[in-house]
Formats: structure tokens, C-alpha cells, sequence
């Protein structure tokens, strides 16, 4: 009897031993149970703490029990057991918005789900961010839902901006599931805010002056390069391939012309910009991919007796280090007194009805060079680069005019296209183009240089004149390059990257990079107003509502949108 005693007390003693090893985890370790909640970051932002997992370091093995017992030799438990272990990292399920979305609304608020419950120790402003399209992290704080795995997020200030790109960034390595297993790789989804509401007087405007295009086609040859596509034109939004398409796959393209309309007190500024897959220069220095040329057509509202009516237009396009740009203005604008041979094309003279036959500007696109010039310039003994060429004169020329809703695509046939409109097709005057919003399409984008090749990397901080606004706004610089070896110098620029640097005569000042897209008033009035003589361009009175006004009832570029005031009645 003493014997079974002794051995049940060493038993007993043996059980008593492992059980307190168990319950002591080794020694002073301490455990963290699953949805330890204690904070997982610094306090002053940095690299976060490991989380402890709960599992116990100490793995030695209790080897006192030496004494035979027939209950050691109890064949082991083949049943598998109970609970499954968690071997799976958590994934993001879904965003809202999600990758990709457009058109979202503001204020933004943004849900995280994720694939199964997170610890909530690992959700932290470090590691879940929204950024703006300057890649400028937005504040805001994310917030854990009683789900578990279900976080919100709000910006800590609602003044982001509409027509924008916004990019959610949740954290690889960090954000971990209750049994502490990562998040393998970081999450990003990229969606755009809502487009500027209210814009359908904007359009009837836009299409009321939609400009009538003369697009030169030199020698017969390569007619498919003048035509004013789509930036997406061939599926997609990689400017990177559109050289390619128009080139090699292209068998039909939609005739298309982007608009963005600015309005001041007194004034409407419409941008039209024609955006060619590959420029041809005849000068292989200039030969570029993704050229971009622009007209700027100002509208004087309607006031007392005087009817609305366009009083000026400007020509852009970019062929050297240099923006070329072109002023013409109606003998009714008031703009006069520029002068000067180094301000290319400005004349005072023009009649109404000349300048803008039907209330529209007639754009005259050089074949190869891809210049932005006027149709109906009378150019006799004036040196200029768009001088029309006899074969134009004569009929090599393709016309693109805005029609109405439906465009008219060009087509190859017969593995050829047509070099002038006898060859368009019976009784086709001219190809209807689709008018499309740069608020809408070009302008969300406008940070895109990964993935969707719109843009290169470099961009330009906008230097604004003294007490005019958009100072410092950071922009695309210039489209993505598709000809390799090209110079820099003939990149294509977008419409609020245009800048002008003119020679000669009275000329001897530049028109800052972005003004005449960015703050377009300001621009004529700065360029008319500088001579030593004063232009009729008078000060904008309150009281009677005329003169020229240089406030903004709505501005897209700068976030600008004052239409209740009861001066943009």
C-alpha cells in the first residue's frame, strides 16, 4: 500500500508540475489573447510594435515522469481534432468607392471590408491613407466597425475637390487578423469625384461657337494623321500606344473635340483642343506623339441692346521650346492697341461676321506641322507659318464640323482613306465631331502616369500675378511621350499647360505657363493691356455691369464656382 501511495504522490506531484509549467507560458513571458486592442503604433507616428502572437516561447518537454505506467502505453487519439488552425492572411474584400469608380460624391467617406476580422490595434491612420492626385496624403481618421472587419474612413476636412482623382492605400505587413497573420501586400484602389454639377448651359455654349475645322492634308499623303481623335480613341486610356493604333491598327476614328468652359462677370471662355496620336513634322525634331493644339474663343455676354456675341479668339500649339500662339479680335471687342510684328496674327480689324462666320471660329490645322491657325486670315504679304499652300487651296483638305450629337467616324476603305471630302463619300460637306468635356474626361486624369499612360512624371507649379488666383496649383506637364528619341521640346502639352514666350516688336513680356487655361480673363487682360497705350479694355463697373470683369463665376481649373452671385446673371 505505501508503494502505490508513493507512486500516486510522484504522479501527482509530475501532473502538478506540467500544469503549472503550462499555466506559468515559461517563465515572465505574458500573452496577448486575439483582438488585443493596446496600442500597436508610437505615439509619434513611427514603425509599429510586433503584436504578440499568444504563443508560448517556451517549448521544452517534461521528462521527470520516468515511472512505467500502463496508462502511457494508451494508444494516442486518431480523430482529427476539433478546430481547423487559421492559415489564411486576411485580403481587402472590396472598397467603397471601388478601384476604378467614378463619379463619386462628396463629401467622401470611404469603407474598407476586409475578409475576416482584423485586430483593431493594426487600424491606424498609418496605416490606412487616402491620397489626392498630387500623391498629398489626405488627413482622416479610419475607424473599426463592431464587425470586426468592416473599417470607415473619414477626411478630417471636406474640402476635396470635384472632378478629381483620389488613391486609398492600405498597408501589406501590417494590418493583421486575429491570430496575428498580415496582410501580404499593400492595397491601392484609385477612383474619381463627381464632375462639376450643373454644366448643361455649359455644353449648349460650347456647341452654340463649336469651331469649323480646316485640316490640311499634305501631298495626298498620310490624311488619317490630321484628324482630331479621342485620347482614348483606341479602347483605352494609354497614350503610350495611341502612335501605334493610328499608324498600323486604326480602320475607323471618331472625329472628337474637348471643350472647358470658364465664365467671368462679363465674359465666356471656351478652350477647344485637338488632340492628334502623331504629329509628322516634316522637321524630324518635331515629330512627336500625342500632340495637342488649342483655340480659345471669348464670348461677351449679353448686355443692355448688345446681344452675346465671340469678340476674340487665340490659337495655341507647341512645335519648338516655345508655345506659338495667335490673337484675332472683332472690331466690336474693344481689344485693340496690341500691335506689334512679333504678336503674331493680331489684327482689330476683323468684321464680325469675317472672323466668326455663323457665330463660329474656323480652325485651320497645317498638314505635318499640326499648327492652330484661322481659316479665313487674309495672309497677303504677311509672313507667317500657316500660310495656306495651293494644294489646300485647291481641295486637299479634310473639314470637321460639330453636327450635333452624332459624330461621323472617318473610315479606311480599301485600305485607303480619304484625302479630301470629294473622297469622304457622296454628298459629306463635312465629318460631325463629338464634343466631349474636358471636366468629364481629360481633367480627372490629370495626374495619371501610372498605371493609365495619359502624363509624364514632371510637373509645373503655377506662379499666378499678384493678387490672382490659383497660386502654386501643381499640374501635368505635358502628355506621355510614344516616339522614341523625340525631343523634349516637342512634347504635346495639355490645355492648362500652355505658356507663350513671343519676340519682336512691342512683345517683350511671357504669359506665364497656365495662365490662358488656368486664368484665362487675366490673360487677355494682361496681354492687351500692356502696351504704352491703353486698349478700349476698360475696368469692369459693378453698377452698370460693363467694362472687362476679371472675376469668375465659375473656374474648373481652380475650384472656383461663385454662380449665385447676382453678378453672373
Amino acid at each position: 500500500m505505501s508503494r502505490m501511495n508513493g507512486r500516486s504522490g510522484l504522479l501527482t506531484l509530475a501532473a502538478s508540475s506540467a500544469l503549472a509549467l503550462a499555466l506559468s507560458g515559461c517563465g515572465d513571458d505574458e500573452t496577448t489573447t486575439p483582438g488585443d486592442t493596446s496600442p500597436l503604433f508610437d505615439t509619434d507616428g513611427g514603425f509599429p510594435d510586433i503584436p504578440d502572437t499568444g504563443v508560448p516561447t517556451d517549448t521544452r518537454v517534461d521528462v521527470t515522469d520516468t515511472v512505467s505506467d500502463t496508462r502511457d502505453t494508451t494508444p494516442a487519439d486518431t480523430n482529427p481534432p476539433d478546430l481547423v488552425p487559421d492559415l489564411t492572411p486576411p485580403t481587402v474584400a472590396s472598397t467603397t468607392p471601388a478601384d476604378n469608380a467614378g463619379n463619386v460624391a462628396l463629401p467622401l467617406e470611404v469603407t474598407i471590408v476586409f475578409s475576416e476580422k482584423v485586430l483593431a490595434n493594426t487600424i491606424a491612420p498609418q496605416s490606412i491613407k487616402l491620397y489626392d492626385w498630387l500623391n498629398v496624403e489626405i488627413p482622416g481618421t479610419p475607424t473599426l466597425q463592431a464587425d470586426g472587419k468592416t473599417v470607415k474612413w473619414k477626411p478630417t476636412t471636406n474640402n476635396q475637390q470635384l472632378a478629381s482623382e483620389y488613391r486609398i492605400w492600405v498597408a501589406g505587413q501590417i494590418i493583421k487578423d486575429t491570430v496575428g497573420l498580415s496582410l501580404a501586400n499593400t492595397y491601392e484602389a484609385r477612383f474619381t469625384t463627381a464632375a462639376y454639377a450643373n454644366q448643361g448651359d455649359y455644353f449648349a455654349l460650347a456647341a452654340n461657337y463649336a469651331p469649323n475645322i480646316y485640316s490640311a492634308v499634305a501631298n495626298k499623303t498620310d490624311p488619317h494623321f490630321q484628324i482630331p481623335a479621342k485620347l482614348n480613341g483606341d479602347g483605352d486610356w494609354d497614350l503610350s500606344n495611341n502612335r501605334a493604333w493610328i499608324s498600323v491598327a486604326a480602320t475607323s476614328v471618331t472625329p472628337a473635340v474637348y471643350y472647358a468652359v470658364t465664365e467671368s462677370f462679363t465674359h465666356y471662355f471656351i478652350q477647344y483642343s485637338y488632340y492628334f496620336p502623331y504629329v509628322n513634322h516634316p522637321t524630324a525634331t518635331h515629330i512627336t506623339g500625342n500632340g495637342l493644339v488649342s483655340v480659345l474663343v471669348v464670348v461677351e455676354k449679353a448686355r443692355g441692346e448688345v446681344l452675346e456675341r465671340p469678340v476674340a479668339a487665340y490659337t495655341f500649339w507647341k512645335e519648338t521650346s516655345s508655345e506659338e500662339n495667335y490673337a484675332f479680335a472683332t472690331d466690336e471687342s474693344g481689344i485693340v492697341g496690341s500691335g506689334g510684328a512679333g504678336d503674331w496674327g493680331f489684327k482689330a480689324s476683323f468684321a464680325q461676321e469675317t472672323l466668326f462666320p455663323g457665330g463660329r471660329f474656323e480652325s485651320f490645322i497645317t498638314a505635318g506641322t499640326h499648327r492652330s491657325c484661322n481659316w479665313a486670315w487674309n495672309q497677303t504679304g504677311v509672313v507667317s507659318p500657316c500660310e495656306r499652300p495651293d494644294t489646300v487651296k485647291n481641295g486637299d483638305v479634310l473639314v470637321f464640323k460639330y453636327l450635333g450629337a452624332t459624330a461621323t467616324p472617318v473610315v479606311k476603305s480599301n485600305n485607303k482613306w480619304p484625302n479630301n471630302m470629294a473622297e469622304a463619300g457622296t454628298n459629306v460637306a463635312a465629318f460631325g465631331y463629338e464634343l466631349i468635356s474636358q471636366w468629364d474626361s481629360m481633367w480627372p486624369r490629370r495626374a495619371q502616369n501610372t498605371p493609365s499612360q495619359l502624363f509624364t512624371s514632371d510637373t509645373f507649379t503655377y506662379s499666378a500675378e499678384a493678387n490672382r488666383p490659383g497660386n502654386n496649383t501643381k499640374l501635368s506637364t505635358r502628355f506621355v511621350q510614344s516616339v522614341t528619341g523625340a525631343a523634349n521640346n516637342s512634347f504635346g502639352k495639355p490645355p492648362w499647360s500652355w505658356g507663350w514666350l513671343p519676340a519682336g516688336g512691342d512683345v517683350t513680356f511671357e504669359i506665364g505657363r497656365g495662365m490662358s487655361g488656368l486664368d484665362p480673363a487675366w490673360y487677355v487682360w494682361r496681354r492687351h493691356r500692356r502696351a504704352a497705350t491703353p486698349t478700349s479694355l476698360t475696368d469692369y463697373n459693378a453698377e452698370t455691369g460693363a467694362g472687362f470683369a476679371l472675376s469668375y463665376c465659375f473656374n474648373g481649373y481652380l475650384n472656383i464656382d461663385d454662380r449665385t452671385n447676382a453678378a453672373c446673371d
